[in-house]
């Protein structure tokens, strides 16, 4: 058997292990880790944005370094910023989470998967949106995209990028719902 590395492969050995880890962490803590990275997604978008305004753009404030190709500089700047935050806010972030108790083990489980399920694509999702030079809080993208030859070749990476409200809005909606329909909170 012979497995051809692909981003597809890729994509999909991520969600597997962001699940894996949503198991062995616990759903309380995924998901802190989705709220960690909605708060990382607007931060590394801003920040990203405050970077190109006054230190890469046409007429920087602030030039730090003369830099060769400001739109992949940018793009690593929004990726790095966005894990490091995620990553931080998630570990010492100063919030916990209490949320309504499951009525068996059995929809504990399922909940816990959906969370990976969905922390692992709000993550991937976010990663290609910012790949592509999006930007949510600009709303301007980048002239070259550099995740166009990708997608053409990975139909994951097309569905992530053109489903991303879904992968950003699902998380939430889910929340709601367990929260709905389970029992009190833990701990009260």
């Amino acid at each position: 058997m012979e497995i051809q590395l692909s981003w597809d492969l890729f994509i999909i050995v991520f969600f597997v292990i962001i699940v894996a880890y949503s198991y062995i962490i616990g759903k309380y803590q995924t998901l802190k880790i989705i709220l960690s990275s909605y708060i990382a997604i607007l931060s590394a978008d801003a920040i990203g944005s405050l970077i190109e305004k006054y230190m890469i753009g046409e007429s920087p404030i602030i030039n730090i370094a003369t830099v060769h190709s400001s739109s992949n500089a940018l793009i690593f700047i929004k990726i790095i910023t966005f894990i490091f935050l995620t990553i931080l806010l998630a570990t010492k972030g100063g919030f916990g989470i209490v949320a309504s108790q499951e009525r068996s083990r059995f929809s504990s489980f399922l909940l816990t998967m959906t969370y990976g399920i969905l922390s692992a694509g709000l993550i991937i999702s976010t990663i290609l949106v910012y790949i592509s030079g999006a930007s949510l809080v600009d709303l301007t993208s980048v002239t070259e995209n550099p995740l166009s030859q990708i997608s053409e070749q990975s139909q994951l990476v097309r569905l992530m990028i053109k489903n991303y409200n879904a992968w950003f809005s699902l998380p939430v909606v889910v929340f709601l719902i367990s929260s709905f329909l389970g029992d009190s909170p833990e701990g009260s």
